[in-house]
């Protein structure tokens, strides 16, 4: 933070702090609205919605401009602090497509009120947003340049220099009278082409282009295959109706990665608009927890029907934390990976291609393990002076591996099959579901070899 904005961070919270709000109102008179973007993460929330609600007051086009810069966290906090009046009001003063951005993560009450301020197409608009929240239709863009296919060169520069879009634009968009896509031209194309040339001999017709049913999945996917830095957005009758840009999609791509660190840890990305909330986000975590829980309650029966085995030869609980330690790593692992090939396409829909590299995990997981295990193995026997005991750890502690890569590298295909999100598999699901059967596993086996164990 340069000392300018220090400065002016230093005096909004002295300023709230004392209750000088006339002075705090000319202070955001003269400060710009990048400045106050800039020191507003650095106030806590308290200051935040204060600030906000003064600037509110003495100029609304600045607050607006304000409240589209933040960050989308900072953004849905001040939404859920304002009144809903208050919220409804600077809401309006963005477009439909800014709404668009983040009506789904709103409160029910705060939807409605603006939905009901709406004009009908407008309303109409925005609810698809929040209906089909994995749509592209939130990152479609109404800026771009489509011309008819006998405008010439000359019209098409003529039409990219009177425009005022804040967006590159890269292509030009041909369509015919009916509005619809029948071709493209890159602005490289245009600058070396004759001005009376009609664009439809120089236009590109073979189109990638996405239906407006299309996910972020596909918007994400064709521009990464194609290397586009935009790709239009046609209906059933292939009429053109909008534009996705690339800084869009590194958006989109931001949020998918963020959902799925939060499902890693079983937790969901909602956490971020209810920073202050202490309840709300423990009733967002409660279902994983309780899920775990039960899960680990199973695994404590488990144990409980082995207490022979144990009683009889009590060292062999010593080992049981390792065995389902290493065994929930290899389960993650191999869930991670095969979440990942489903995500980028190198594992498809295909029951031969999941295979494949479900049995790639396996081979890994059985080299892997051999080494692992004969290593604890030989410390199970020093330590305990029973080369039996190092035996059955070792045994336990591959065949528990083997089975976590096989359980890790199931769940997402078996979740994409379901139509589940295949990376809920990378969180605690995968982790607990290895300790039950790795519980199992190495308790079986230390049972089987009990009466070789007492010998010794």
């Amino acid at each position: 933070m340069t000392p300018s904005l220090e400065v002016l961070k230093e005096t909004v919270k002295r300023l709230i702090d004392k209750g000088n709000y006339k002075a705090l109102e000319r202070i955001l008179e003269k400060s710009h609205k990048g400045d106050i973007v800039s020191i507003f993460r650095y106030l806590d929330r308290q200051k935040r919605i204060k600030l906000f609600q003064i600037l509110m007051e003495i100029d609304l086009e600045k607050a607006s401009d304000v409240l589209y810069d933040l960050d989308e966290d900072l953004q849905i906090e001040v939404l859920r602090a304002l009144p809903i009046n208050q919220a409804t009001r600077i809401l309006l003063t963005f477009s439909t497509g800014e709404i668009s951005e983040i009506i789904d993560k709103l409160p029910e009450k705060l939807q409605n009120a603006v939905l009901n301020k709406l004009e009908e197409e407008e309303r109409e608009e925005i609810q698809k947003y929040i209906s089909y929240k994995d749509s592209i239709a939130p990152l479609i863009s109404e800026d771009y340049i489509s011309l008819l296919e006998n405008k010439t060169v000359e019209d098409a520069i003529n039409a990219f220099k009177t425009s005022s879009f804040d967006i590159d634009i890269a292509y030009i968009y041909v369509v015919d009278k009916k509005d619809r896509l029948v071709g493209v031209v890159s602005i490289k194309d245009l600058l070396n082409s004759p001005p009376n040339v009609q664009l439809k001999d120089i236009m590109n017709r073979d189109i990638i282009s996405l239906s407006e049913d299309a996910s972020k999945e596909d918007a994400i996917e064709i521009m990464k295959r194609y290397d586009l830095l935009s790709v239009p957005v046609v209906n059933e009758e292939e009429v053109l109706i909008g534009v996705i840009y690339i800084e869009e999609i590194l958006d989109a791509l931001s949020e998918k990665t963020t959902e799925e660190f939060f499902k890693f840890a079983g937790a969901t990305e909602e956490e971020l608009f209810y920073t202050s909330q202490i309840l709300k986000i423990a009733k967002l975590r409660l279902p994983w927890l309780l899920a775990s829980a039960i899960g680990e309650l199973l695994a404590a029966f488990i144990i409980s029907m082995f207490d022979y085995t144990i009683a009889q030869f009590l060292p062999i609980i010593f080992f049981l934390p390792l065995v389902i330690a290493i065994s929930g790593n290899i389960s993650s692992q191999s869930a991670i990976i095969t979440t990942r090939g489903l995500s980028t396409g190198q594992i498809t829909e295909y029951t031969k291609s999941f295979i494949s590299t479900l049995l790639k995990e396996i081979r890994v997981a059985l080299i892997v393990g051999i080494i692992i295990s004969v290593i604890v193995g030989i410390i199970a026997f020093m330590w305990i002076s029973n080369h039996v005991l190092g035996i059955v750890v070792a045994v336990a502690l591959l065949f528990n591996m083997l089975f976590a890569a096989l359980i890790g590298g199931s769940l997402p295909f078996i979740l994409s099959k379901l139509g589940k999100d295949p990376s809920l598999a990378t969180g605690p699901l995968t982790a607990t579901f290895s300790d039950i059967v790795g519980v199992l596993v190495y308790l079986t086996i230390a049972t089987i070899f009990i009466q070789n164990l007492k010998i010794f």
